[in-house]
């Protein structure tokens, strides 16, 4: 989602379980989160306030949110991660993983502490984003950031397909969890 002209917001949002009822989780949670950050919002602030509307509702709506916010000015990412697994940048020679402080997924707790990492990105750099079912079927992040390095394509919708079909592969085309993998690359127009 483009929230300015200069920023833009790549979001996976994995409600606990899977099936319909995440889905709506998970639907609930983006989009108070795209609201707040399209208001301009500080990512602490945002997902604070967002914890708060979910534990008021007295439900198990629970959601691992794994975000980027990137600024086009400067090319940096804030990598905003609660009870997301790693997330990666593909450089042009190697792959980088970045973690998150292992918090709870929102929407448990009364208060959260996010996990904010800022990351100076370069021309053609791609970001992943992925579900815990995508790591999980691939057993250790240090396996999915050796895929991600060693596949040799520039087109963040092909680099999406590779992982999903590789972790449905290795799931034995039976997912235990849901899969979602959102790719994006950085490039500048000369």
């Amino acid at each position: 989602v483009r929230l300015n002209k200069d920023k833009i917001l790549l979001a996976v949002c994995d409600g606990m379980g899977s099936g319909e009822e995440a889905q709506k989780t998970s639907d609930t949670t983006i989009s108070l989160i795209e609201n707040f950050y399209k208001a301009d919002f500080d990512d602490e602030i945002i997902l604070s306030s967002v914890n708060k509307l979910l534990t008021m509702q007295m439900t198990e709506n629970y959601s691992a949110v794994d975000i980027c916010v990137i600024d086009l000015k400067n090319a940096l990412g804030d990598f905003v991660k609660v009870g997301a697994p790693q997330s990666f940048v593909k450089h042009k020679d190697s792959t980088e993983q970045v973690e998150g402080s292992g918090a709870l997924p929102i929407g448990i707790l009364q208060d959260i502490k996010p996990s904010i990492s800022k990351k100076l990105l370069c021309q053609d750099d791609m970001i992943v984003l992925c579900s815990d079912g995508i790591t999980d079927a691939f057993g250790d992040s240090n396996k999915l950031c050796t895929f991600i390095n060693d596949t040799q394509t520039t087109n963040p919708q092909e680099m999406a397909n590779l992982i999903l079909s590789k972790a449905e592969e290795l799931n034995d085309n039976a997912p235990k969890d849901d899969m979602t993998v959102l790719c994006a690359r950085l490039f500048v127009n000369v």
